[in-house]
């Protein structure tokens, strides 16, 4: 799938240069499309970039106020039982195995 993506992308950017570099009658229209949307990437990129600041500095708020305690322990809670699991397993295919021989 990302592959088609980019496979994608890259056809459209091939298709725009050709058409840009042939100096079309619709070449000033293609100027304009193009810095939509570069100036459409700058605000996304400068968003996102915002996003992940205020996540860090809510991560760093959160640590302070010892609010991961709970998350530590739920973290402590799914790991255990994640390998709980596959111990039972592994005990459940030896002992078909056994019976099977």
């Amino acid at each position: 799938m990302l592959s088609l993506i980019f496979i994608l992308v890259l056809g459209l950017a091939g298709w725009t240069s050709a058409s840009f570099l042939s100096k079309g009658k619709h070449q000033e229209e293609i100027k304009e499309e193009l810095k939509n949307i570069l100036n459409t990437f700058y605000s996304f990129a400068s968003s996102l970039k915002n996003l992940v600041h205020l996540l860090i500095k809510d991560s760093i708020k959160s640590a302070a106020d010892g609010d991961l305690e709970n998350v530590k322990d739920n973290v402590i809670e799914m790991v255990k039982g994640n390998m709980i699991n596959p111990l039972k397993k592994d005990e459940e295919n030896e002992n078909n195995e056994e019976k099977a021989a």
